[in-house]
């Protein structure tokens, strides 16, 4: 029975480590968790740096979005890209935006419901303010403010849709093989049943005796193993989310067989399912910039082991920290165009332009792995296509 504590235990710090697109409740502590939240609130010394240029310089009124307001409320549901959507043709260069007003906003991660937002324009250069032109702070009388500090960051507003990344924030979608091997899993069902459904018993081995009844796990089908598009290493292997199961009863008998019951079953679930602990919940600030370095990544996966995907699908990239990439950066999505025969001279062979065609939202960051939401699609992504910084 020790010896499945610490095997539970190693296993742990392996999801806390790799497990891709979330932080495992059983291995943040709330420490830990103030941690991340404070490194999510983080502004970048490139970022602010290119805040103060702007500051002072403003943008070039080219650099407009066709359409830019004069005057915006924010409003609850906005979001940090769709604002900066609205003012810049380059949604991701959120830093230029929050330069404009740099004094009143100190914090691109916190943008309030209620702040209006006046856009000026003098010289050929662009500003943004909160306070109206001639002087009047309209938005701030009228809205009687008070000062927010860096902390006051529950009603600041996401960065990107919260119902477009929060159930991939919930579910894990890549893990490395010592996790599958030692994960708990389903083992048997009553009554010679094949499949659970909500509200459904079944038996479960691998789960320790520290953890709590009551506690919730996610159910997964056995994983895939997924494969570097280039150099064809296995990257980590996805785990396909079934639906939630919650522990009735703790390990008895000789071998350590756990109870749970169905609270949630998108899936059909049954013996040979792995569970990892269900992650906390948390919130989505980043601040969405194009990296500072000349990223070259590809797409490994799409979310569901399917090779084709468009907008609103999570991907998983075959680069990490180790190619400079950090939670909000944006990349450009793009297909090699490839070389093919020059249909008017039969002894030539030409190079086709890269078809250019979204952006991809970074989110979750490890070594040599992230996940990325796209967040535009004008053709169908597939795996092996680019993610490039941005031009």
């Amino acid at each position: 029975m020790r010896d499945l504590t610490k095997q539970q235990a190693a296993s742990g710090r392996r999801l806390h480590a790799f497990t891709l697109v979330m932080l495992s409740a059983a291995c943040v502590t709330a420490g830990a968790a103030a941690a991340v939240q404070a490194a999510e609130l983080a502004v970048s010394p490139a970022q602010r740096a290119e805040a103060d240029v702007t500051a002072q310089q403003g943008i070039p009124v080219s650099e407009l979005a066709s359409g830019a307001p004069s005057q915006y409320t924010v409003r609850s549901g906005d979001t940090l890209w769709g604002i900066s959507g609205k003012y810049l043709r380059q949604p991701w260069r959120w830093p230029a935006l929050w330069g404009m007003n740099r004094q009143q906003i100190r914090n691109p991660h916190l943008i309030y419901p209620g702040q209006i937002l006046y856009l000026v324009q003098r010289d050929g250069r662009a500003y943004l303010s909160t306070t109206a032109p001639g002087g009047v702070a309209g938005g701030d009388v009228r809205l009687s403010p008070r000062v927010r500090g860096d902390g006051d960051s529950g009603n600041a507003i996401p960065s990107i849709p919260a119902s477009d990344i929060e159930p991939f924030l919930m579910r894990p979608l890549v893990v490395d093989q010592q996790t599958v091997a030692t994960s708990a899993r389903i083992v048997a069902l009553p009554d010679a049943r094949v499949y659970m459904g909500r509200g459904d018993t079944g038996y479960v081995r691998g789960i320790a005796p520290t953890d709590s009844v009551g506690s919730d796990w996610q159910a997964f089908k056995p994983a895939q193993p997924v494969y570097d598009p280039v150099s064809r290493a296995v990257l980590g292997y996805e785990a396909q989310y079934q639906g939630n199961v919650r522990l009735t009863r703790g390990p008895e008998g000789p071998d350590a067989v756990s109870t749970v019951q169905v609270t949630q079953s998108p899936q059909e679930m049954g013996a040979g399912s792995l569970l990892l602990p269900q992650p906390a919940r948390e919130a989505v600030r980043y601040v969405p910039h194009a990296p500072d370095t000349n990223v070259q990544a590809r797409i490994a996966a799409v979310y569901g082991g399917v090779e084709y995907g468009g907008a609103k699908q999570v991907v998983v990239l075959n680069v990490g920290a180790n190619a400079g990439l950090e939670p909000g950066h944006v990349l450009a999505l793009s297909r090699s165009g490839g070389k093919v025969k020059d249909s008017t001279d039969r002894n030539r062979t030409i190079t086709l332009p890269d078809d250019r065609y979204g952006l991809a939202y970074v989110y979750r960051v490890f070594p040599g792995i992230a996940y990325a939401l796209v967040t535009d699609a004008t053709n169908v992504m597939k795996v092996g296509d680019l993610a490039t910084t941005p031009q």
